[in-house]
Parts: C-alpha cells; structure tokens; sequence
C-alpha cells in the first residue's frame, strides 16, 4: 500500500516523504527555501540584467551580499509574524499580502538605508527593480510548492508525528478526532475519571507506559475546563515524567482564546466586544476611503460610463438600484448599485436573488458574477455612509427578521457597512438560504468588528480582487 500510494507522489514529495520529516522540521525547510528564493533572486536578476545591460554578469559577490542581508531581515519579519507555523504553511489561503507587505517594508527600507548613506549609486536601478518583481514571485512558488509537496506526504501517512497519550473524559470522541490524529500520533488513551483514588491509579498507568517508551514525547489532557481542580491533580502526578504536558483546549475554552487578550497590573482580560472605533481609527479609515473610492470613481469612469449605457439598452427602467439599507448604528441610508433585474424591489418583504432567477438580466448577470454591479456604492463611501471594507449592510426588511432570529445581529452595526468585508472573502457571500448560513456571515462580521484594524482592511482588499477574478459569484 505504501510503496502504491509513493508511486501516486510527486517526486519532491516522495524525497521528503523519504526524508520522514516531522513538523517542526516545516519551519525550518521553510526558512531555508525562503532565503534561498531571495539570494537566488538577488544573483540571478543582478548577473541576467548586468549581462543584457553592459554585457558582463557583473560582481557575484554585491549581488549575494545584497542578497543575503535582504533574505536575514525578510526571514526574521516571516517568522515574527507566524507565518512559518506549520498551519500557516499547510494553509490553502497563504498569505500574501502580508509577505507582500514584508517586502515592501524590507525593500523600502533597504532603499532608505542606502540613500541617507549616498551608497545608492553602487546599486543599478535595472537590477533592484528586477530583484523586487523576482523576489516575491520566486518566494510565493517555492512555498506553494512546498506546501503541495507537504500535503502529498502528509496524505501518504509519510510526515513524521510526534507520539502522545491522550488522558481525555471521552475515549471514543478522541479516537474519532481527525484532527487530533492528523496532528499527532496517539499511542495511548487513557479515560479521565472523576474519583481522586482512581484518577491516581489511572496515573500511574500512564507513567508506567511512558517509560517504557522512549517514543513518547509529550501527554496530553483533553477535559472540561471546568475540572480545574482534578486538572492541577493530574499535572501533580505527572510532574515525575520529564515530558511536556499539554491542555487542549475545549469548546468554550476555544472560543475565549480567539479573542484579543491584554494583560494589566497581573490580571488578563479578554476583549469580547471591542469600543467603537477611536477618533485615531475612524479618521485613518475615512481618509483612506475618500482617497481610493475618488481614485477608483476617476479611473474607472469611461468603464461606468459603458456600463450604464448597456444596463439602460437592454431593458426599460433607471440606470441605478436604490434600496434602503441598514447602515452605521443602525441608521437606514440608500445604497446604489447598477440594476440588473427587471424588479426594484423596497418595501417590507423582499426576496433574495437566487442562481438562476428569472429576475436577473443579462446584463445583470454578468454584472453580478464579476461584482461590477456594486461599484457605484464608491459613491455611498464619498457620502460617508459605507466604508470599503465592512460588514455587508442588508435591506432593512432583512435587519428586522434576522434581528429577531440571531441575537447578535445588531453588533454588525458598530461600524459602518462596506463594500467588501470578512465573510465575503471568507466564502460567504450572495444568497443566505438558511438561517444557519446567515449565523455563520454574522459570526465572521462581529470577528471583524472585534479585531479590526488598518492591515486587515488591506488584507480584505487584496482577497476580494482575487476572489473577483476567481469570478465565484454564480449569479
């Protein structure tokens, strides 16, 4: 079977699967794939543009040397930023736009550093020009390749995982978890029981087997958090094993952690809902909206212009769509957008537009896959009623049925609507055909509303072009 599923492997994957990797050992390949791309980068662009510009490769060494000390600072941000963690390197959303922000800052600092020491003259335009555009691009496929690679072997069963007994309340859940075997290899289970005698008789077990096995790396403890008491009796025991012990993290306990945490005079909170915006954050915002909604109002004007001539051609009404919607603190404003159905509905009940409505236009409909329709809301962000990036302001009729239906419905309102948001990027956007799909849209907005700040807004914008171009919108 082993020997069947390797013939199925990449050939990179197979050598690393050969190589019995463990996952800590990601990290490091990373790192060092990493720093490769960018040196590599740095003396292939340098000799290649030297070579075509004056018809030697030039000096090896400056372009290593350039090299070396861009791939130390760029690696070093990479890793303050988590990103060579083991999920984010197996993630199927990498982050690219905070490596691209690390560049950017590495580049430009570089660029500063060597014009206030008037040493950028030593430096061809050409090259560094090319080592930006390079650099990046050779970084996003080597990892995109690494992580193909780390899936395949993964999926082979031929990634090292690091041995564990679990003492958990439920043997036969933490024999079904697929996460937790995926992460780490089990090789005991041991119940949790609730008497002090035979939690210490079970104890002893656990002790006993791992020292007979020097495969054995860590324990873990999977219980209700409320078992504090039995928790510390437990650790107590197991103080006589020289090996990690690891809590996982239960239910209730996984959805405090997520939150921000501040620590002050020794006590630790958890912001669970965050204070509007300060004055700091909303005029950063604003100004940033005003800039680009103007910028993209200006740039894109031939294109509305053509937009609206083919929108008024193909059937009888206006060029716009208004419809009251809910906006900031819960006041209503009209948002536009470029109609593309033969209905404008407004009123107390409205029916969400489905794959396939006979509503739709033709026009329409291509307006709504590539998202073009909801570009005149740029003119609801110069008003000030959106934002670019926020929660997906609803019709009001919806406001009011869901507001009765999902308690936290109403936080989505802290701060303004936008354009795009989180739970757009995040999968969920159009049609909300259950209730439960609208629960998890409002989950990912009141996340956002709790954690937001300027990157994530970037962030947000970067996904949605690429969603956009993705052109995921069925309808």
């Amino acid at each position: 079977m082993g020997s069947a599923g390797g013939r199925g492997l990449p050939l990179s994957a197979r050598m690393l699967g050969r190589l019995r990797l463990s996952y800590s050992s990601i990290a490091a390949l990373a790192v060092v794939s990493d720093a490769i791309a960018i040196v590599g980068a740095s003396v292939i662009t340098g000799g290649a543009y030297h070579a075509v510009a004056f018809g030697q490769v030039g000096s090896l060494n400056r372009f290593f040397a350039v090299g070396a000390i861009f791939a130390a600072l760029t690696v070093a941000l990479i890793k303050l930023n988590g990103l060579y963690a083991p999920d984010n390197l197996l993630s199927a959303r990498s982050p690219v736009d905070l490596l691209m922000l690390i560049w950017s800052g590495v580049l430009f600092l570089l660029l500063g550093i060597c014009f206030t020491l008037k040493i950028s003259d030593e430096l061809s335009r050409g090259w560094i020009l090319s080592f930006a555009i390079a650099g990046p691009l050779l970084i996003l496929s080597q990892r995109f390749l690494l992580r193909r690679s780390m899936l395949a072997v993964h999926k082979n069963g031929a990634l090292k995982r690091r041995k564990v007994i679990l003492i958990t309340e439920d043997p036969t859940a933490a024999t079904a978890d697929d996460e937790m075997h995926c992460a780490f290899d089990v090789v005991r289970t041991y119940p949790m029981p609730r008497d002090e005698e035979a939690i210490r008789t079970v104890l002893a077990k656990v002790v006993s087997t791992a020292r007979g096995s020097n495969a054995i790396s860590e324990v873990h403890i999977a219980a209700d958090w409320n078992r504090w008491t039995d928790m510390k009796q437990v650790l107590a025991e197991l103080r006589a094993l020289p090996l990690p012990v690891r809590l996982i993290a239960d239910s209730s306990a996984r959805e405090i952690l997520r939150y921000p945490q501040e620590k002050l005079y020794g006590a630790i909170t958890f912001e669970l809902q965050r204070a509007p915006l300060t004055l700091a954050e909303r005029t950063a915002k604003r100004v940033f909206d005003i800039a680009v909604a103007a910028a993209g109002l200006l740039a894109m004007a031939p294109f509305l212009l053509a937009v609206s001539i083919a929108v008024r051609i193909e059937s009888p009404g206006p060029i716009l769509f208004r419809q009251l919607r809910g906006g900031f603190n819960g006041r209503a404003f009209e948002i536009l957008k470029f109609r593309t159905m033969h209905v404008m509905e407004n009123g107390p009940t409205i029916t969400q537009v489905t794959s396939q409505d006979h509503r739709v236009t033709c026009v329409g409909r291509w307006l709504r896959r590539c998202s073009v329709d909801e570009l005149p809301q740029l003119i609801n962000v110069l008003r000030g009623e959106m934002s670019l990036v926020g929660p997906r302001p609803h019709a009001l009729a919806h406001d009011v049925l869901y507001s009765r239906m999902i308690s936290k419905y109403p936080y989505r309102s802290h701060v303004k609507p936008g354009i795009t948001g989180w739970a757009q990027v995040n999968g969920l956007r159009g049609e909300t055909r259950t209730v439960g799909l609208m629960q998890q849209r409002v989950e990912l907005d009141l996340w956002y509303v709790t954690n937001w700040s300027f990157w994530l807004d970037l962030r947000i914008l970067f996904w949605t072009a690429l969603e956009i171009c993705r052109s995921r919108n069925a309808y």
